[in-house]
């Protein structure tokens, strides 16, 4: 059975996409399946169905494990990655099931973190253009309702943001843990992929086409019904698939990002200064735990939201 070596794992709206990007450019990386979520499926097969991104998950993510491992299947690159942004989340659900396979104790780990009210804004704003119809304050206050009813954990805004225990779990399951953090990242790519890139073991010389940044406005969107249909509808992927044949996958997704963008109204949803102040109360003891646990990084997140 062929499994990943690398594995990806968060946090979601952390850079994840970008990094994805990136590294699917390297010739000795492969990257077949950006979000399988393979071993988060008993969570997935575990939403509510009152939760409406479960048909979007089921339909996008590989639960079979033939499916799953036919993804890495005569494939002869060194790095072969699985980049699923809620496994760090679940980690309790993914720990045990990769180290259980052969190999899997020996595996990379690669995680990305954000300052965690950025990270839940983002997240928010993500599913503001879809299924999100709370504004922030009322949508946080709703989170643990929302959990109880059993939604997918990309609705637990906080629940996301909240680190310490993830990277804790990763680090003491797994010898190869790698942390990287959203600021520093964007600030500079070229540094953070030589030392990605370093951390793989492959050839730390290759340079990438630096094309994708995910910077997505966040207005709100003209169409809550055609963002819906470009982000999850089964009714986009049949004019997807005849995109890919025509002009090719990368001019496909700059095409359907343009549309998104040209979707949201210029009014830009914007982060209440109260509302913040409470979010970084409320993160202040994770972060805390956060600094003990990677002594080696510099957070500081409650400065301005960067990393000094």
């Amino acid at each position: 059975m062929n499994y990943p070596n690398l594995y990806i794992v968060g946090a979601p709206k952390a850079g994840t996409t970008s990094l994805y990007h990136y590294l699917s450019q390297h010739p000795d990386i492969t990257i077949p399946d950006k979000e399988p979520r393979f071993f988060i499926k008993d969570s997935i097969h575990n939403i509510s169905e009152v939760d409406p991104i479960k048909p979007y998950l089921l339909r996008s993510s590989v639960l079979d494990e033939l499916a799953y491992t036919n993804l890495y299947a005569n494939k002869s690159e060194k790095i072969k990655c699985d980049a699923s942004t809620q496994y760090l989340y679940h980690h309790s659900e993914v720990i045990p099931k990769i180290k259980q396979l052969k190999d899997g104790k020996s595996t990379k780990i690669l995680i990305l973190l954000r300052n965690p009210i950025d990270r839940a804004f983002s997240n928010y704003s993500h599913n503001y253009s879809t299924f999100e119809n709370l504004d922030f304050k009322h949508a946080l206050e709703q989170e643990s309702e929302r959990i109880s009813k059993g939604f997918n954990s990309f609705w637990h805004y906080k629940g996301l943001s909240t680190y310490a225990d993830s990277v804790k779990a990763y680090k003491d399951a797994f010898k190869e843990v790698k942390v990287v953090f959203f600021e520093d990242f964007v600030k500079d790519i070229d540094k953070s992929l030589v030392d990605i890139f370093n951390f793989l073991e492959v050839d730390n010389s290759f340079k990438v086409s630096h094309f994708m940044i995910n910077k997505k406005s966040t207005g709100a969107p003209k169409s809550k019904k055609l963002n819906t249909i470009l982000q999850s509808s089964s009714k986009f992927s049949l004019i997807k698939k005849i995109l890919h044949n025509t002009i090719g996958e990368e001019k496909t997704k700059l095409i359907r990002e343009l549309i998104m963008r040209k979707n949201l109204s210029k009014s830009k949803i914007s982060l209440d200064e109260s509302l913040k102040s409470n979010l970084e109360s409320y993160f202040v003891e994770d972060i805390a735990q956060l600094k003990k646990i990677l002594p080696e990084h510099n957070i500081g997140w409650l400065n301005n939201g960067k990393n000094s």
